[in-house]
């Protein structure tokens, strides 16, 4: 009976120590891919997951709702209104991400350049880098587009040069435009 206790105790101490092991990989794996993903790509990624359940999991809309042009003039008027802030990342943390991405491109640059692939290397990543740059999610409430004909009232924003202005400046000169 002794034996079987004790091989018992073994069997269960393995188990709880592969249990350990197993969610200290996970937690030190989801630490990497914090550290080296960027939070823009996970946030596109969740995104989507988000959107999918969403689609997923709709239903009809009640029949007395408001029509839809009541609910985006009421979106239209309090985007205007509201602005929020998204968490910024230490400097340090960034500071230590970009070198380590840095480092990183620097080595396989190198590897490249012995194939003799440096150049198709570099241009390849300048276009990645560009792809990566670009913002295909939609604008935030509140948001201006720097393309005035897309914003409410074709409002544009500050030091966007107008065909007026260019116009004042030209006939009386640079110290009749307000620079506030």
């Amino acid at each position: 009976m002794e034996a079987k206790l004790r091989e018992y105790r073994a069997l269960r101490r393995r188990k709880e120590l592969i249990d350990n092991a197993k969610e200290k990989f996970e937690k030190s794996k989801e630490k990497l891919v914090n550290f080296l993903i960027p939070k823009v790509i996970q946030d596109m990624g969740r995104e989507r997951d988000e959107e999918a359940l969403l689609i997923e999991n709709e239903e009809p809309p009640p029949t007395d709702a408001p029509p839809v042009e009541e609910i985006t003039d009421l979106v239209s008027e309090t985007s205007e209104v509201e602005s929020f802030e998204e968490e910024e990342e230490s400097w340090r943390n960034c500071l230590i991400r970009w070198s380590v991405y840095g480092i990183i491109w620097l080595v396989f640059w190198a590897i490249f350049i012995k194939l003799q692939f440096g150049a198709v290397y570099f241009v390849i990543s300048i276009l990645i880098g560009i792809c990566l740059n670009t913002r295909t999610r939609p604008r935030k409430k509140g948001e201006v587009s720097a393309y005035s004909v897309f914003n409410q009232n074709c409002v544009s924003i500050d030091g966007t040069l107008k065909p007026e202005q260019f116009e004042r400046e030209i006939r009386y000169g640079a110290g009749t435009v307000r620079s506030f």
